[in-house]
């Protein structure tokens, strides 16, 4: 979920509960002032009859108008009281509230209990229109604010989602630091600064680590090359016994394991150091084609069925990798199969398919591309040819997959 739907989310749902709860307060609010208003209004319509019996010794005609009722009658109480009381209209046909006060005060020699109705219609229309009017200001108020909020928003964190995609673009080794664009608030300037010191630093580090894999792999390159060529000298000495002649045979064996293990580390930094970046438009069909031919006397040798099926598919990358591309695949395809089994290629849309008979079970895809990881049975490899072909196809913005199907090995290389 994005951060600008989370506090949309958030800031609606307590701005619509804040707005309830106001408007139910505001609505007891305005009503209890309104019946005490008319409380009041009622007051004076109890002093007026007051003054009235007082001056004239005797109760006031009823009066009976729209909103206005005034009664009375005999009571047996004999004391001054006074109360207040919401009713409906007596009348049937009418179905508005009456705002009622009760009082009792004696005239002459008897007690009279007077009540005083005031409509309250007009108030309640008034309460009504009040509320009306609120809510809807509200409605209008939180939909312009969201409105505002989200425009705002989406201003104040433009500097952050221009420097995210900075990041995105960078790639360590390319020497194209990302530039940041300026900004006046202070948390994306440090944000950007920090960004800017990080990278400075890792690009620092990652050149001195390549320099260091570069000439270290180089300079092996010689020592390695002479001790291997001393070694199969010593190995063709007649003079050596057999105890002898089996241990430089096994040196010769290890220091050749680490002159190709040398030269696949130098072959990782290179194609991650983007040493292989021109590029040119080729029919792959032509390539693998070549490559098949080429390996056929390896392949005859271990009694491999090959089968292939290729279309013609014009493709864009650097023609040096294509070539390892295949090298490793046809190799690791190679190594998986036992003597006598098949090896099926497929090029259609788009897409390389090559599916061996699987020597064991499926292959750990979750290791299969990751440096020095070894499947199946095979221990005299070191796990640098997939991982290869994995910084082949990313360099080159291509893709792979693995997938085990009815007993074969299937890669996938996507163009």
């Amino acid at each position: 979920m994005k951060l600008f739907t989370r506090y949309f989310r958030i800031n609606l749902l307590a701005t619509l509960l804040i707005f309830l709860l106001a408007s139910i307060a505001f609505y007891f609010l305005l009503w209890w002032v309104m019946i005490n208003q008319v409380d009041e209004d009622l007051k004076i319509e109890q002093r007026e009859i007051q003054t009235y019996v007082s001056k004239y010794n005797r109760p006031p005609e009823p009066i009976t108008v729209k909103d206005q009722r005034v009664s009375y009658e005999q009571t047996e109480l004999h004391e001054y009281t006074r109360h207040f009381s919401t009713i409906k209209s007596p009348e049937r046909h009418e179905r508005e509230d009456f705002r009622q006060i009760s009082f009792t005060i004696p005239v002459g020699n008897q007690w009279l209990l007077f009540k005083v109705s005031k409509s309250l219609e007009g108030t309640q229309n008034m309460n009504r229109s009040i509320i009306i009017i609120s809510f809807l200001t509200v409605i209008l108020i939180l939909v312009v604010s969201l409105l505002i909020n989200r425009w705002l928003l989406r201003r104040l964190w433009q500097p952050f989602y221009s420097t995210l995609s900075g990041v995105k673009k960078f790639r360590l080794g390319e020497k194209k630091p990302p530039s940041f664009v300026p900004t006046s608030i202070d948390e994306f300037d440090l944000l950007n600064k920090t960004l800017d010191q990080f990278i400075q630093s890792a690009e620092k580090e990652y050149t001195l680590l390549k320099e260091f894999t570069e000439n270290a792999s180089h300079e092996l390159q010689t020592p390695l090359a002479i001790v291997q060529s001393k070694l199969d000298t010593l190995i063709q000495d007649e003079h050596l016994s057999e105890a002898q002649s089996n241990a430089a045979q096994t040196a010769y064996e290890a220091i050749r394991k680490m002159a190709k293990l040398n030269q696949s580390l130098l072959l990782l930094s290179k194609i991650e150091n983007r040493q292989f970046s021109e590029t040119t438009t080729f029919d792959f069909k032509n390539l693998a084609e070549e490559k098949i031919a080429d390996w056929q006397e390896l392949w005859q040798g271990k009694n491999l069925r090959i089968t292939s099926s290729m279309e013609p598919t014009s493709i864009i990358m650097n023609t040096q990798l294509a070539d390892i591309l295949l090298n490793n695949l046809f190799s690791n395809a190679a190594r998986h199969t036992a003597d006598g089994g098949s090896i099926h290629m497929n090029l259609r849309q788009n897409e390389f398919i090559i599916s061996n008979d699987a020597s064991g079970g499926a292959l750990d895809s979750g290791k299969l591309f990751k440096r020095f990881s070894k499947g199946g049975q095979i221990t005299d490899q070191y796990g640098l040819g997939l991982s290869i072909v994995q910084q082949i196809v990313e360099v080159s913005g291509k893709r792979i997959s693995y997938h085990f199907e009815k007993g074969q090995h299937n890669f996938t290389v996507g163009f």
